[in-house]
């Protein structure tokens, strides 16, 4: 080892005789060479030799690929050379050839020098793999510059000039496709003093095309291409669709005729919208001479890339991150057709380049550096630039795919030809998330993402639903969008918002945008932003809105209807059946999303009985009105439009709950009702009627005019609801008071058990149900520090607690308190809470309202007040009241009106004074005026508030109605209790 190299005085290694060059015999078979200095074998050994291995060195030189190639083989013939892009398409080919006088008999390989292909120049970056009859032998990269305009352009003439800054000798040949047929090729040799004028080198750039007569009538528009001889990329923004005036308005008058014919998907809405921008559009065109359009879809077939896809990832922060994502799409990619394009965009993390350096031999891997920080956009636009004309797959470096995710990505795109970019449903990914856009989780507890994925793609293969943006952690994107629309906007900077940008402008073309069912892939989010997410939204969210002012309103539409939520549905009820198969046991807990007792209610009764260790599955409404079902173990969240019932029991049959839990109705859509009835057979099931929209349209009837009704015939409900309408979230309003009540008596002879809170509730019941056996059954409370007695206080200050609307007495309070104004001075009342009249009420004097309050803060609220006497003003029979429970358990007195299971509480404690309903304002205060004066004791002797709650007898005999065995399917359940009568103030 003592060659003279000069070039290695550069490395400061002090000597440069330290190369050596052995000759080694070569043969016609394979053989490995290992090489050893002073007995240790040198890095790089063992060589292979023999027929089929290559070395070689090659180079950009102007338009030409130079450079040699020797074969480690004896008498080898000269290899053909071929050049490919990183897009996988052929640039050059031809042969090497040998030196007849080689300056060096020991070394005498192959030249090759290959003129690179026209459509090589302005193409921006490429890179270029150099093959030796078929065996890499060096890449190299190019990035040759074109200045050229298109003058003029019609179907009969075309006028321009084409310029190579870079290779100012080079001449090219366009060639001129009409409706997809080539119709003629010329040289660009046309004189150009005026370009001349700009770029002097310059030879002839300038080009003048007169084009043959068109075989097509001249009524019909005109697709042209224009292209290299030699290429395959259309020029200048093109293909371009011409039409004169008179083919132009034909076009239009056929798209106005299509536009108005009962074209599938195409709704009233559409056409009109269709017809009226025609119109315009119309006009616009009989002003001109025609039109002309760029960038129109492709006439020309074109060859089939070599390769399927680019996965473009842009590289910045988290280098275990990123290698974890880097490993999944090298597992899960094809290697032979989907090239990794990885670009380091100046990664503060100095591990990065030397983590991304061990993936750069992998076959059809691309590693870059970017000179400075591009962000994401320049980065993914630098990565769509290098391969061009592959579909593409944006790919955030804090994902992981999972296995055939990238297949199943490109089966959805070419499904149909109007899909432009799919996403990939995720962990993390806004809208695109599962559980729900909601529920983002790093982890789920009964099932890995893996596995999951793999779930989704044999429940959900081929499925997709439309979004209205992609999401650019997981995005596909076929080429011929990119064609049409380009790149990524460059004026949204370092990121967010460019990929909704991106697909506005997709989706302004006709092309969908879609989300992919059976692909799932886990993202963890911002681990490139960091804390610059925030500064980066608030800049780009502006921008995008001023470009699209419908963008954000869509957005919002589609979360409210959980667009996606189709997508979800397979794979919710795949994992409830999965939990079942594993010995979990399931109580669906059926409500809506109104505010009120029930929702205390359920939890105390989960508190006192609980569902015998079945797992709560709950149905309840979205403020949107979806129907939705959802579990916490496992965790999930399935919604449903009213038309979606049956796709509903089918996620629900995967959990086959056996034990059935309704507390409210208010709000189901019929369709549900109807199917909840014939679903119920075989399971042990209860209702719960804490209000009376069984029977009432408007739920506690209260009638049109305001009077408490006390269950009116079904011929004087339709009269009140015509007059009144029903509650407002109710959704049967198409039947009439008799089918609602049909509909419910079927539905509640269906459940194990039909139950009240109350004597009095069941009363009502009773009376429209005559049939039903109706159990009372008190709602097992759970109340700690009940008071012993009533609680010490002035009789002038008077209590009302929670929230008090018409059927709670407001109106009736307004009344009291004006009269007391008047007659009563000393008298105060005091709203804890608030009220729909607060302003009315204030303004008397003698009114203090607090304001909503938690219910931490309550008992501080009390302990302020200075009366003791609490009372009652509703205009409905309350099938239980909590703020009862609140007000006694602090020891307040409860005066209440005849009307309602407050009453029943109320006389069974002995605790309380009821008084006639409905209530009069001059008797209530002379009430007061009673229990002031001591006339009347309001609270007997004995009496305690305990006794307002349920004691270990409620509670056994409500689980055993909840946990028992369950009822032999069909058999109708055995009468549990009396039949209760109608309270005599009904």
């Amino acid at each position: 080892a003592s060659r003279h190299r000069p070039d290695l005085a550069a490395l400061g290694l002090g000597r440069t005789t330290l190369a050596y060059r052995i000759a080694i015999p070569l043969g016609t078979e394979a053989k490995q060479l290992r090489v050893l200095a002073n007995g240790e074998e040198l890095v790089g050994s063992p060589l292979e030799v023999g027929p089929g291995f290559y070395d070689g060195v090659c180079a950009v030189e102007a338009d030409r690929v130079t450079g040699w190639v020797s074969e480690r083989a004896k008498a080898s013939a000269p290899p053909l050379i071929t050049v490919v892009n990183s897009a996988g398409v052929e640039v050059a080919r031809g042969p090497a050839w040998f030196e007849e006088r080689p300056a060096d008999p020991l070394f005498a390989p192959a030249r090759f020098s290959l003129r690179l292909g026209s459509d090589c120049f302005g193409a921006g970056e490429m890179l270029l793999d150099v093959y030796a009859n078929g065996k890499l032998i060096g890449r190299t990269s190019c990035n040759l510059n074109l200045r050229a305009n298109l003058e003029f352009i019609s179907p009969e003439h075309i006028i321009g000039w084409i310029h190579a800054p870079d290779v100012p000798s080079r001449s090219f040949e366009l060639a001129v496709y009409r409706n997809g047929k080539l119709v003629e090729t010329a040289p660009c040799d046309r004189e150009r003093t005026d370009v001349k004028a700009h770029f002097p080198d310059c030879t002839t750039p300038g080009f003048d095309i007169p084009l043959p007569p068109a075989d097509a009538p001249a009524n019909e528009p005109v697709a042209l291409s224009l292209r290299f001889a030699d290429g395959t990329r259309d020029l200048f923004d093109g293909p371009y669709l011409l039409a004169k005036r008179p083919a132009a308005v034909t076009a239009i008058y056929k798209a106005a005729q299509l536009a108005n014919a009962a074209l599938p998907g195409l709704g009233a809405g559409e056409r009109a919208v269709l017809s009226e921008a025609l119109r315009d559009y119309l006009a616009k065109v009989r002003g001109g001479e025609g039109i002309t359009l760029s960038r129109q879809p492709d006439t020309l077939p074109g060859p089939a890339p070599l390769l399927r896809m680019a996965i473009i990832m842009p590289v910045y922060r988290g280098v275990e991150v990123t290698r974890a994502c880097i490993e999944s799409a090298l597992a899960h990619r094809n290697p032979e057709t989907d090239q990794l394009i990885l670009i380091n965009d100046c990664s503060p993390e100095a591990e990065m380049a030397g983590m991304l350096a061990a993936y750069r031999h992998h076959p059809h891997v691309i590693l870059l550096e970017n000179a400075q920080n591009l962000g994401f956009v320049g980065t993914v636009n630098r990565g769509m630039a290098l391969s061009r004309g592959l579909d593409v797959l944006l790919l955030n470096s804090d994902t992981v795919l999972h296995a055939g995710g990238l297949d199943e990505l490109a089966r959805v795109a070419y499904a149909r030809p109007d899909i432009g970019t799919v996403t990939a449903m995720s962990s993390n990914a806004t809208i695109f998330s599962y559980p729900s856009a909601e529920l983002r989780e790093t982890a789920l507890a009964d099932i890995s993402w893996p596995a999951l994925a793999a779930l989704a793609l044999t429940e959900n293969a081929g499925t997709c639903e439309d979004a209205p943006t992609g999401h650019g952690f997981c995005m596909f994107i076929k080429r011929e969008v990119i064609k049409r629309i380009s790149f990524l906007d460059e004026a949204f900077g370092r990121g967010y918002g460019e990929e909704n940008d991106f697909c506005a402008r997709a989706a302004a073309l006709g092309y969908r945008n879609v989300a992919a069912g059976g692909v799932l892939v886990e993202h963890k989010e911002s681990i490139s932003f960091g804390d610059e997410r925030a500064s980066l939204l608030a800049q780009n969210q502006p921008r995008l809105n001023a470009l699209y002012p419908e963008y954000t309103p869509l957005i919002m539409a589609f979360e409210t209807q959980d667009g996606l939520r189709r997508l979800r549905w397979a794979l919710d009820r795949a994992r409830l059946a999965r939990a079942r198969e594993a010995g979990q046991s399931f109580a669906l807990v059926i409500s809506n999303a109104l505010e009120g007792g029930t929702p205390k209610a359920i939890r105390d009764i989960e508190r006192g009985v609980g569902y015998g260790g079945a797992t709560r599955l709950s149905l309840s409404l979205t403020e949107g009105g979806l129907i939705e079902l959802s579990c916490e173990a496992p965790l999930l969240c399935a919604r449903f439009k009213h038309d979606e019932v049956e796709a509903l029991f089918g996620v629900m049959d995967g959990a086959a709950p056996q034990l059935v839990l309704a507390h409210q109705l208010l709000g189901f859509p019929e369709s549900l009702l109807r199917a909840l009835g014939g679903w119920l057979q075989g399971r042990r099931s209860l209702y719960w009627a804490h209000d009376f929209y069984a029977f009432c349209p408007r739920v506690t009837m209260i009638d049109a005019i305001g009077r408490f009704c006390g269950g009116a015939d079904a011929e004087t409900c339709l009269r009140c609801v015509q007059m009144g309408g029903a509650h407002e979230t109710s959704v049967l309003n198409g039947l009439t008071p008799a089918a609602h009540r049909a509909l419910f008596a079927d539905l509640l002879a269906r459940f194990s058990h039909v139950l009240t809170p109350s004597a009095n509730a069941a009363g009502y019941l009773a009376k429209i149900f005559p049939n039903l056996t109706i159990t009372v059954a008190r709602h097992p409370e759970s109340v700690q520090d009940v008071a012993i007695g009533a609680r010490p206080g002035s009789d002038d200050e008077i209590v009302m607690l929670g929230a008090i609307g018409p059927h709670k007495g407001s109106n009736k309070l307004l009344e009291i308190a004006q009269r007391a104004r008047l007659t009563h001075p000393h008298l105060s009342f005091r709203v804890i809470g608030y009220t729909n009249i607060d302003k009315a009420l204030k303004a008397i004097g003698n009114v203090t309202i607090t304001g909503k309050y938690t219910p931490e803060e309550l008992p501080r609220l009390l302990a302020e007040t200075r009366g003791r006497l609490a009372l009652f003003l509703p205009a409905w029979p309350e099938t239980y009241s909590y703020t009862l429970s609140e007000l006694v358990q602090h020891g307040f007195i409860p005066l209440a009106p005849d009307l309602g299971a407050p009453v029943d509480r109320i006389r069974a404690a002995g605790f309380g004074v009821v008084f006639p309903f409905p209530a009069d304002a001059e008797g209530v205060l002379n009430l007061i005026d009673e229990i002031a004066a001591g006339r009347l004791n309001p609270v007997a002797e004995g009496a305690r508030p305990g006794a307002f709650f349920p004691d270990a007898p409620d509670l056994a005999h409500l689980a055993s109605m909840m946990l028992g065995e369950a009822d032999k399917p069909g058999k109708k359940p055995k009468p549990r209790s009396t039949k209760a009568a109608l309270p005599a103030s009904g």
